[in-house]
């Protein structure tokens, strides 16, 4: 009943604070590139943090903490990469190794640090990422896991990104907004190790804080994969 409770105030909650965030929805996105980028569910840049912090918040106030939760923490690395469905059609590569902390057998937060690699033939550049997400758990066994996945971070390119190209004379900046939201899941491969795998969307701009003269921004979608331990 609580988790029934706590489905309907983020239904509730969602279309009430989604309509007004201030990230960019990029013009001419089909709803199967970035399925929840569409209103009022658009989860870019600050939504990729407020949704998240919402649930987790929710979660502690209107459900009881589970005594019998084991194995809370654990430590995962993984790598992948997102192509981009905008010209100039950017390849980002991703190195992600970070913690998750499960609050209920159901939902998880954590933090990670990503190396973020865009290229093509006007990019190439690298950015260091910090990331707080959330999970939410379709299926939780110790066999498997099924989640989706939600948070949004702040990225710091060394070069400005993305760059201006023969289609967008505009130049991004260094400092940007990242959000990544998918599904992922994991199978378990021993007393504590798990292969993840996963699909995911990216999404990188600067919210419009230099102008929209200096926010062309970045949306791709990918795959991932990794391990993780159980500490």
């Amino acid at each position: 009943m609580k988790t029934i409770k706590v489905t309907v105030f983020l239904i509730l909650a969602i279309g009430a604070v989604a309509g007004p965030a201030w990230a960019q929805y990029p013009l001419g996105d089909r709803w199967y590139e970035n399925p929840l980028g569409l209103k009022p569910l658009s989860l870019h840049t600050s939504m990729g943090f407020v949704l998240p912090a919402l649930v987790t918040g929710v979660a502690l106030v209107l459900t009881k903490r589970d005594s019998t939760l084991q194995q809370k923490f654990s430590l995962y690395t993984e790598t992948g990469v997102t192509f981009g469905y905008k010209y100039p059609h950017t390849k980002v590569a991703q190195s992600n190794t970070g913690l998750n902390f499960m609050l209920r057998r159901w939902l998880s937060v954590g933090t990670e640090l990503s190396a973020t690699c865009p290229f093509d033939d006007y990019n190439r550049t690298i950015g260091f990422a910090i990331r707080p997400f959330a999970r939410l758990y379709a299926v939780n066994k110790p066999a498997w896991q099924l989640w989706f996945e939600s948070g949004g971070g702040l990225v710091y390119f060394t070069d400005p990104f993305p760059q201006p190209n023969s289609r967008d004379n505009r130049t991004g900046t260094s400092l940007n907004g990242t959000t990544k939201y998918g599904i992922g899941a994991s199978v378990r491969l021993g007393p504590r190790a798990k292969l993840l795998f996963g699909a995911r969307h990216l999404h990188i701009s600067n919210g419009d804080t230099k102008g929209a003269d200096r926010n062309p921004s970045h949306d791709s979608n990918g795959l991932f994969a990794g391990l993780s331990w159980i500490l």
